[in-house]
């Protein structure tokens, strides 16, 4: 089963969201609140990770090829 995460939006909804979901809606600033292992983390208030920071991986990248 894929990873969802625990949203609530700006406009009070509260949902499940696949993890490349909440990642759109977050750099789109849709995103109020969202639960992590700890709790829930306020978008505004809260540590959030550098959006702009290179992932280790490319989007589509084929973990599976080495070199």
């Amino acid at each position: 089963m894929p990873y969802r995460v625990n949203v609530e939006l700006k406009d009070g909804a509260v949902c499940q969201m696949a993890k490349k979901a909440f990642n759109v809606f977050l750099s789109l600033d849709k995103v109020a609140k969202f639960e992590r292992s700890n709790g829930w983390t306020d978008v505004e208030k809260d540590a959030m990770r550098d959006s702009n920071r290179e992932s280790d991986y490319p989007l589509f990248a084929d973990r599976r090829e080495n070199g």
